[in-house]
């Protein structure tokens, strides 16, 4: 007889269950082949229950694969029901429709077993350096030219491999060590964390996961309820008009209806525009999870993901739009469009509680480069980089500098990108001037350049956005800068691009940066002083955006002058009788 689930006993296993998923990422991290899982830790890893419900996520792990997980699982039991499974199985799958949105994103399922019963599931998704297909598939048609699809199947069946299945992903594949060590690596972490999870229920004389899955989920789900029913009751209306256009020339509409009530909040895309032959459609898995997530991010941050934080908000997205399309169409970069799902629900936020939203984030949409060619010894390589904007400031900070938002991958490190590709990161800066003026400042966006240095042309997946719509400002702020791609002196891209690198070629990435949130003229003078000093905005610009009055000698913020001319800038205002000299 086990002791009852309440008060130390529950918090000492919940916070267990965030141990094991921690331990779970940090054992893939650790055993990872590729720079994108190692170094960009572009992952999630869950643990579940025997019914597949969602128990914990590592605290470290991307908001579209955490949130998509949850239905992974479902799918995968749909098809091979608990009471099929073996001990020694581990699943696999990564079709789009069931897991992330797009092939790179690679499903690993093993079954926990523990005293002979399924116990439950170690779960992680990684981002694979490749699944074949076009190189970045920028202009993909249809799914097909992004990869191959692997269904969920059994790559181990009670400890035996799938030989021909690992021969299948092997063939297909531009990089096979970094792929198969990647996913070995999945397999591995999975083990560590079903170890663990068999620990705690020995530690604790646990002969079940379910009751402890009951309440973990309830509370999420309370806690959740709790923060919604601050917002007041009633329905909100927005729309995000984005820069790609669909085939008659339209800029794609991200439409949105959101209703608070007692139920929780329903979100209906009604009006959303219709899916497009281009590789940037969501499909409903991502499109869930980023829904979701700005309620946690804004409402209750510190709320531990499971299944419990889904169900107070519904989602109505009707089929065959961007947001919800059918197969078969194609979606390798749909991130350039699924990160809009967080601005235009805080848009629709900032009309019930503007005090709890954050401005549009120049990280919208995510900029990664691939690249793909042979190093000097002859070998194959594919590799990402990774380097982003500034996101959008907050009602009461200003936005974080170059950070992957709402994406929550790493930065990649320039020094072990140099070591694995043909190529020199020639500079890497942040540009002044670029974070949104406001009350609260936008994060900044960066400047980077890198130069090609193979002897064979290097093929290159230049991805990014916001090259003429930059991110807007939100209660009185102003807009952040634009992003921008060159290839050498060329003209900047008009969409994600292919090119081939030659020796000395160079790319420029300028990031865009965020909005900024209130009026720049109520921006504290001492904020402004440190933003000169730290080289973030210039003295032109502190003028011009600001409304301060700089001492000549030293360039730093004269508080009085600046308060007199910020008095005399309303007064001006009030009366246009009344002139500035």
């Amino acid at each position: 007889m086990t002791a009852p689930l309440e008060g130390l006993r529950f918090q000492v296993l919940w916070s267990r269950l965030i141990s094991v998923a921690d331990e779970i990422a940090t054992t893939l991290v650790k055993t990872a082949f590729s720079l994108i899982v190692r170094d960009n830790h572009d992952y999630a890893c869950a643990l579940y229950d025997s019914r597949g419900m969602m128990l914990a996520q590592s605290t470290q792990c991307t908001p579209g694969q955490a949130g998509s997980t949850p239905f992974v699982m479902s799918d995968m039991l749909s098809i091979y029901p608990p009471e099929t499974l073996n001990d020694g199985d581990v699943l696999i799958c990564n079709d789009p429709w069931i897991g992330a949105g797009h092939s790179p994103d690679v499903f690993i399922a093993t079954p926990i077993f523990h005293r002979g019963a399924l116990a439950g599931f170690a779960c992680t998704c990684a981002h694979h350096v490749d699944m074949g297909g076009r190189l970045g598939a920028t202009d993909a048609r249809d799914v097909y030219e992004e990869g191959v699809i692997i269904p969920v199947s059994k790559l181990i069946h009670a400890g035996l491999a799938n030989d021909e299945l690992f021969r299948l992903i092997t063939r297909n594949v531009r990089t096979p060590e970094k792929v198969m060590g990647d996913l070995r690596a999945q397999i591995s972490a999975n083990h560590v964390g079903a170890a663990g999870i068999r620990r705690m229920m020995d530690e604790f004389e646990m002969i079940s996961l379910t009751e402890l899955s009951e309440a973990v989920s309830a509370r999420s789900e309370q806690a959740l309820r709790t923060s919604i029913a601050t917002l007041p009751n009633g329905v909100v209306t927005n729309e995000v008009l984005h820069e790609i256009t669909d085939d008659a020339g339209n800029r794609l509409r991200l439409a949105l209806r959101l209703e608070v009530s007692a139920e929780g909040v329903l979100l209906d895309f009604a009006g959303t525009s219709p899916q497009v032959a281009k590789p940037i459609n969501a499909v409903l898995n991502i499109t869930r999870a980023y829904c979701v997530f700005p309620f946690i991010a804004t409402l209750c941050p510190e709320l531990p993901m499971n299944a419990g934080a889904f169900r107070p908000i519904k989602l109505r997205v009707p089929e065959g739009t961007v947001l919800n399309p059918t197969f078969p169409a194609p979606g390798m970069y749909r991130s350039l469009l699924s990160y809009f799902t967080v601005e235009v629900i805080m848009g629709a936020l900032q009309k019930l509680a503007p005090d709890q939203v954050m401005a549009p984030s120049g990280t919208y949409p995510l900029w990664i480069q691939k690249f793909a060619g042979k190093r000097g010894d002859g070998r194959d390589f594919v590799t990402h980089f990774n380097a982003q904007g500034g996101q959008g400031a907050f009602h009461d900070r200003d936005g974080v500098t170059a950070v992957v938002f709402p994406g929550n991958i790493a930065s990649t490190s320039v020094e072990l990108f140099e070591h694995e590709t043909p190529i020199l990161v020639r500079k890497r800066a942040l540009i002044p001037d670029s974070g949104g003026p406001g009350r609260y400042r936008g994060g900044l966006g960066q400047e980077t350049v890198l130069e090609a240095r193979a002897q064979v042309p290097i093929r290159t997946a230049l991805s990014g956005g916001r090259f003429h719509h930059p991110a807007p400002g939100m209660e009185g702020g102003t807009q952040g800068a634009r992003g921008e791609i060159r290839v050498n002196d060329g003209a900047p891209f008009e969409r994600p691009d292919r090119v081939d690198l030659s020796a000395g070629d160079r790319v420029t990435l300028r990031q865009p940066g965020g909005g900024g949130f209130g009026p720049a003229r109520e921006r504290d003078p001492a904020h402004i002083d440190a933003d000169l000093r730290d080289g973030y905005i210039s003295p032109e610009a502190a003028r011009r955006d600001y409304t301060v009055v700089l001492d000549p000698n030293n360039k730093q913020v004269d508080a009085q002058g600046t308060r007199v001319l910020r008095d005399d800038t309303v007064d001006s205002s009030q009366n246009p009788a009344l002139k500035l000299n």
